[in-house]
């Protein structure tokens, strides 16, 4: 019943928006965040997550998030109330599963948390156009501070609010 709320809350949200115009606005993008909490998987402090953009408002995404002693992995959508190259609040969600400690710690729910997305200054990284090619320095296409609170129903009937502040930036 739970996994049912949440795909027929997932098909609608896809089909809020239709803005098509920008290189947010299809394909595949990939991020890094860092910092307390995710509003992708709940127990994260670093975080990979490949995007599929949807359209200017919404993206699936896969996330691989790790933290001291354990990781996890996490499947979404998250939906931004403006356009997403833009400061904007969000609401995202996702199925999640971790391991935590040695093994034996195994946490899995699904997450829905409402945040804002704050738009910083973009910066640059450094990379290689082929291997062992010269170093070429790129710009992220965003870099944006997200904070919020994640409301979670864990695979034991427990739940929980945990507040979120992470830094991502997107290439």
């Amino acid at each position: 019943m739970k996994f049912k709320i949440i795909i027929l809350l997932l098909i609608v949200s896809v089909g809020l928006s239709q803005e098509l115009d920008s290189s947010f606005s299809e394909g595949i993008d990939k991020s890094l965040s860092y910092g307390f909490l995710s509003e992708k998987i709940v127990s994260s402090v670093f975080e990979y997550t490949v995007l599929y953009n949807l359209n200017m408002k919404s993206e699936a995404y896969t996330s691989f998030s790790s933290i001291i002693f354990g990781g996890g992995v996490g499947v979404g959508y998250k939906y931004y109330f403006n356009n997403k190259t833009q400061s904007s609040a969000f609401v995202s969600t996702c199925a999640h599963y971790s391991i935590l400690g040695d093994g034996y710690e195994q946490m899995y729910g699904i997450s829905v948390a409402p945040g804002y997305s704050i738009e910083l200054k973009s910066k640059t990284y450094v990379k290689r156009g082929v291997f062992g090619g010269s170093l070429i320095e790129k710009e992220y296409k965003k870099t944006s501070m997200k904070v919020g609170l994640s409301f979670t129903y864990m695979g034991d009937h427990s739940y929980g609010v945990l507040p979120f502040i992470s830094l991502e930036n997107r290439f």
